[in-house]
Parts: C-alpha cells; sequence; structure tokens
C-alpha cells in the first residue's frame, strides 16, 4: 500500500509539487506571451518577432474603403470604415475611397505597441449640386450662422437693420425675419454693422454699430428684437471693444481702450468689476480664466503675458513689446491649454495646464511649453472641439496637435483672396476662399478641397450634421447675390 510506504509517499509529493510548478510555468508563460501579443508583438511567416500597432480609421459619411499601403514594404490590405488595422510598425499610406466622391489620404507611422486614430476623414461629393435659397439685390456684411448650426442670419443690403433668419433643420420652412429696434441703434449719415460673436443660447449676438466715425456695441436677440439692448447706453460707457464672458449675454467683458481698463460688467445688477488696469490683448474662457497681455513698468521692449484666476494673477512669460499679440485659451480632455506669443517673436508659445506650477510653493519652477515657431504669425485660434490649436500667417500655417502632442508646419499655395483669417469648419478642417471659391484643408494641411462659389467676406456655413453647406455668393455680372444650399451627400 503506497500511503503506507515513506518513499512512494515522498515520490507522489514531489511528483505532485514538479506538476504545481509545470502548471505555474505554462501560466505564466502564457501570460507572458498574452502581454506582449497585447503590446502588439507577432511572430512573422520567417520566425522573426516583430511588434505590431492599432490604426483605427473612421469617416464621413462612413462604409468608404480605407486602403492601407505599406510604404517601404509591399504590405496592403483594406476594409470598410469605420475599421480596425493591425499593422507591423512602420510608414503607411492611408487612402479612402467612396463611390461618387473625393478621395483622401495621408502617410503616417505606426510605432509598435501604439495606436493611432483616423477619425476625422471627411469625403467630399465629386460633385456638388448647389441651389438658390434667396436672392439678394447687392452684397451684405453680415452672413452667419449661430454655434449650433441651426440658424442663419443674413442682413439685408439696403438696411442695416433688417434680417433674414433661415433654419438649416427644416429648408421647406420660409425664412423669417427680425429688425433691429430704432432705439437700439444711434442714427448717422454713414453707419456699418459688424458681427463680433453669438452667445450659445444661440438667439443673442453681439455687433459692433460704426456711425460717423463713432462706435457702439449692441446685443441683438433675432427670437425677441424688443429685448435687445445697447450696450453703451446700459452701461454709460464707451468702450473700445465688448466681448461676452463665457459667451453668455448676463456678464460683458468691456475693454475701455487698446492699453486700458478691462473690467467685467453685469447686466442683471449694473455692477461693474476692474480686472485689469492696463490690459493691451485677452482671452477669457468660462467663468474664472482669463489670460491677457500687460505692459511692465519702466520696460519698453517688453511685456508680460499674465493668467487670472478667480483672485489670484499669474505671469506666464515675457513677450516682446508689439502692436499685434496673439492670445487664447482653452480646454481639451481636461487640461488647460494657453497660447501666447507676439508678431515680433516669431513664434507663439503652448502651454499644458501652467496654473500646476504657477499656483505651486516653488515660484522659480520652469514652466515648459511648445513652440510654435512662424514668421509674423498674425492670429492663433482653437479647432471646434479644441484639440487643435492653429497659428497662421498669411499663406504659412503652424499647428499644435494636443491629443498627439505633435507640431506640423505647412504653407497653402493657392492665395486666399483676402487677410481674413482661415475658420474652422470642425474640429479637423479650416475654411477660406481662392479666386472666389471656398476652399477646406485638413489641420496638417493635406486634402486640400475647392468647393463651391462663395463671397470672400462671408464664411461658408453648415447644417448640424455636416450634411448641407450654405454660401452667399455672386448670382450674375449685374451685382445680385444669392444665399446658397449644397448637398455635401451624394443621393442613391
Amino acid at each position: 500500500m503506497d500511503f503506507l510506504d515513506p518513499n512512494k509517499k515522498r515520490s507522489n509529493k514531489i511528483k505532485l509539487y514538479v506538476g504545481y510548478i509545470l502548471v505555474a510555468i505554462a501560466i505564466s508563460m502564457s501570460a507572458l506571451v498574452l502581454l506582449f501579443a497585447n503590446s502588439g508583438y507577432r511572430l512573422d511567416t520567417e520566425g522573426n518577432v516583430t511588434q505590431n500597432g492599432l490604426l483605427f480609421v473612421n469617416s464621413h459619411p462612413d462604409g468608404a474603403t480605407a486602403y492601407i499601403e505599406g510604404i517601404y514594404n509591399k504590405y496592403k490590405t483594406q476594409g470598410k470604415t469605420d475599421t480596425k488595422f493591425d499593422l507591423r510598425e512602420g510608414r503607411y499610406r492611408v487612402t479612402i475611397n467612396m463611390d461618387r466622391y473625393r478621395s483622401w489620404q495621408k502617410e503616417l507611422s505606426v510605432d509598435g505597441g501604439s495606436v493611432e486614430r483616423l477619425a476625422y476623414p471627411f469625403l467630399f461629393p465629386e460633385k456638388l449640386e448647389t441651389k438658390k435659397l434667396k436672392e439678394y439685390p447687392a452684397e451684405t456684411h453680415i452672413v452667419s450662422s449661430s454655434p449650433d448650426r441651426k440658424w442663419i442670419i443674413v442682413q439685408y443690403p439696403n438696411d442695416i437693420s433688417k434680417f433674414d433668419v433661415f433654419d438649416t433643420s427644416n429648408l421647406e420652412k420660409p425664412n423669417s425675419g427680425f429688425v433691429i429696434p430704432k432705439n437700439i441703434l444711434t442714427t448717422g449719415e454713414s453707419q456699418n454693422l459688424e458681427m463680433i460673436e453669438w452667445s450659445t443660447d444661440n438667439s443673442n449676438v453681439l455687433m459692433k454699430h460704426t456711425y460717423d466715425n463713432q462706435v457702439e456695441f449692441i446685443i441683438v436677440n433675432k427670437d425677441n428684437p424688443e429685448s435687445s439692448i445697447n450696450v453703451n447706453t446700459l452701461t454709460g460707457q464707451k468702450p473700445y471693444a465688448v466681448t461676452l464672458k463665457d459667451r453668455k449675454i448676463d456678464q460683458l467683458l468691456l475693454h475701455m481702450s487698446p492699453d486700458g481698463l478691462l473690467q467685467q460688467f453685469d447686466i442683471k445688477t449694473k455692477i461693474f468689476v476692474p480686472l485689469v488696469s492696463k490690459a493691451l490683448a485677452f482671452k477669457s474662457h468660462g467663468d474664472d480664466m482669463l489670460v491677457y497681455v500687460a505692459p511692465i513698468e519702466n520696460n519698453q521692449k517688453q511685456v508680460e503675458a499674465h493668467m487670472k484666476t478667480k483672485d489670484k494673477d499669474y505671469v506666464l512669460r515675457k513677450l516682446s513689446a508689439d502692436s499685434n499679440y496673439l492670445v487664447d485659451v482653452a480646454k481639451f480632455s481636461d487640461a488647460w491649454y494657453v497660447a501666447v506669443g507676439a508678431s515680433k517673436d516669431n513664434s507663439v508659445y503652448v502651454y499644458k495646464d501652467p496654473l500646476v506650477i504657477l499656483s505651486s510653493d516653488k515660484p522659480k519652477a520652469i514652466i515648459f511649453g511648445r513652440t510654435l515657431r512662424i514668421n509674423n504669425p498674425q492670429h492663433v485660434s482653437f479647432s471646434a472641439n479644441t484639440r487643435i490649436i492653429a497659428v497662421q500667417s498669411g499663406q504659412n500655417f503652424a499647428v499644435y496637435d494636443a491629443e498627439t502632442d505633435r507640431q506640423t508646419k505647412y504653407e497653402v499655395h493657392d492665395k486666399f483672396d483676402t487677410d481674413r483669417p482661415a475658420e474652422w469648419m470642425d474640429g479637423h478642417r479650416l475654411i477660406s476662399s481662392t479666386n472666389k471659391t471656398a476652399l477646406v484643408f485638413d489641420f496638417d494641411g493635406l486634402n486640400q478641397q475647392k468647393l463651391m462659389s462663395v463671397d470672400s467676406n462671408t464664411d461658408l456655413m453648415f447644417d448640424r450634421d455636416y450634411k448641407t453647406a450654405f454660401s452667399f455668393a455672386s448670382a450674375d455680372n449685374n451685382g445680385k447675390f444669392n444665399l446658397n444650399q449644397t448637398s455635401l451627400q451624394v443621393k442613391n
């Protein structure tokens, strides 16, 4: 009987422990193999160990075919968007095609163990079908869409106080309109209205009224014009510039002169709150974030970029004293991004969460940031999803992608019609015009597409789902203009 034999008991125990050890080794090896496989490691047909990366590809519209072609190898594959590719480390050309749509293409590198996402490709129809929504007797100054892209307002050419309103979600419905009350606008021999910005309520619009070499600011409510207000009359002030705080109409930021007082005004309580005694440029975001540029006492060659939040004010960096400063701030993926620069410095500096360092107990700690170098930068802006920061100087762009932490520089060779900065179409594309034709291009300068005719002084607009584009363009040689709609979807 084995259980009475000490030698056999010892032998069985050794066999049992050896079995445990072998099982543990097998489990460990399996876990290690799975770990390496999850990190992208593969064994190729020649027995070599390689590390793969993942590439996710989507498109608008979806259902397009994505072709993947290795640039330094003969690898090829394809799939229907939305799709995923498991690719060996290397450089690839991605081409997205769909019947009766223009191709989209990009080259990119896939690193082993990394995940790349191309979720933004936009396919435009090969042939654009444009039809007239309404004809106007002449060019106008204001054609603008609301932040939610549901409403378009068009100023009537021969009456600066009269506007048409179009509902992009129901184009079969006749357009409505509104008239700015006479008591809101000061009468002048020569006068002009200029768009400043929409409120996020999609009803109120801040405008600048220039009359007889004087300026006043008004807030117009398109749904209830009688509730419109004259900011100058309400505040008893004559500000140099006005913006909506957090894009809401209950709080205004009044800049009293190009290098003067910046103050906050509460429309309900009529209370003024001084923010900065001498501001050269500024940009606010949310309830309590303000980035501004201020002069340095007894220093004519430099200025300081500041961050102000609640009752705390921090110096971010010094800039060269100049006539043009670039300032913007936004939040992306729960982090604050700040962009500041002076045209003279040929650079714009981008910082991620600088307040973490500025507000710490280490006042001499170095704040690291990205430097976007470009000659004579004139404009900086965040994309609609705040992921991309674009700096423009004429035809040249320097771009920073906050998601991938990468920079890109490029030049658009088709000459823009005006000096107006390129506008963001969405989170990944910019729009301008060339030869009175809308020009759309990806944030990295690729996939430039010429679309429909457009008046170079107005923006190309879209409906909520980017299925339709709207443009204001010359109708004929008699000086007439049309508001047009163009389908961005191919009909079966």
